[in-house]
């Protein structure tokens, strides 16, 4: 069976599809939205996986989020044809989610446990500077397939710098809406570098996260 994506509402009680070609930002319920998938995917993609750690040149096999794209292949591309998902697929050279983990066993006689069983992974590895590369890669993605122009977000921190560097990598204009005076200095510069438009608003995050979804 074909996997398949949609959009559905991240409410239980609701659960609304839509087609994930629809230009949404929240459910009609007035929630937030997410991504699902309907189908079984092949078991043979392990196999995939792993064959793709040697990625022969191919920045999207470095990528630690799309060397896994079939399970994320919201856009229904041939994730074998590199002339097609190099287009749409959103990666910085393939530097996100690249973070590998180191062991601590230290930290595991510490707390008393078995070698092999305590890892700790420096997210701040990734391009700038934290895990939210990750996601921010696919939603720019979402962004692109849409043909969406600007992209917006409210944040206190990293989700502005990393949605400002991947925006401004693919020529598309960031506005970012911050709580006044509540975000890291180094963080709030990189989106300045990267040219994103910055709103202050007066409150705490879920002041600044409100009137993004009014916007949107």
């Amino acid at each position: 069976m074909k996997v398949k994506a949609r959009i559905q509402c991240i409410i239980p009680s609701c659960s609304k599809k839509y087609n994930v070609k629809e230009m949404r930002t929240r459910c009609d319920c007035g929630n937030l939205l997410d991504i699902k998938y309907e189908g079984n995917f092949s078991k043979k993609l392990c196999e995939k996986f792993y064959d793709r750690r040697n990625p022969r040149g191919n920045i999207f096999n470095e990528s630690g989020v799309w060397r896994f794209r079939e399970l994320i292949n919201f856009i229904n591309v041939d994730s074998e044809d590199y002339d097609k998902y190099s287009k749409i697929f959103v990666s910085f050279d393939g530097a996100e989610g690249g973070t590998r983990p180191y062991e601590m066993k230290k930290v595991a006689k510490y707390l008393d446990m078995p070698p092999g069983n305590v890892f700790f992974q420096p997210e701040g590895l990734n391009p700038s500077g934290s895990f939210k590369d990750n996601g921010i890669s696919t939603g720019l993605t979402h962004a692109k397939m849409l043909g969406v122009k600007e992209v917006i977000c409210a944040s206190t921190g990293n989700t502005s710098a990393s949605l400002a560097m991947y925006a401004a990598n693919e020529g598309i204009k960031a506005m970012i809406y911050v709580p006044k005076g509540k975000i890291a200095p180094g963080k709030l510069s990189q989106a300045f570098q990267f040219s994103a438009d910055i709103f202050q608003v007066e409150g705490n995050f879920d002041d600044a996260l409100q009137v993004v979804l009014e916007k949107g």
